[in-house]
């Protein structure tokens, strides 16, 4: 039990320290409070709940695993690099494909239950970024050769 006491006193250490120094998870978080309680003051069902969990979980474990490597990159390269410029963008868009992810099921939960509006809203908010994706990669939106 010790041991088990231990680990968890690293991991609340590292939550506060993602919270106290990324500016995006204090947003997160703040985003994921008023979804919950929104969730809770809707009476909302089970799934929907199991639903808005899953999407504040991905972005906030995303998050810190994206201030991770960060930290991890600029430690073993302190100078620029463009492959170190590479993976961090990389990181950053997997926190991004989270939010986005995080929206949809927002709309489809919220905007159903608030507005009456029908799922199919969710599905416009996900083919609109990926049409972004392909817009900008096309336009070249993606190159490291500065």
């Amino acid at each position: 039990m010790r041991k088990f006491s231990k680990s968890l006193s690293y991991a609340i250490k590292g939550l506060f320290e993602v919270f106290r120094t990324q500016r995006n998870f204090k947003i997160q978080s703040t985003f994921a409070i008023i979804a919950l309680t929104l969730s809770f003051v809707l009476n909302l069902e089970e799934s929907q709940i199991l639903w808005i969990t899953l999407a504040i979980s991905m972005v906030l474990i995303l998050e810190t695993i994206n201030t991770l490597v960060e930290k991890l990159m600029d430690l073993l390269h302190p100078n620029y690099n463009p492959i170190v410029g590479i993976i961090k963008d990389l990181g950053a868009a997997a926190v991004l494909i989270a939010a986005t992810f995080s929206i949809v099921v927002a709309v489809v939960v919220f905007g159903g239950r608030i507005f009456n509006w029908p799922p199919k809203y969710g599905i416009i908010i996900g083919i609109a970024f990926i049409l972004f994706i392909i817009i900008g990669s096309v336009k070249g939106g993606g190159n490291h050769d500065r």
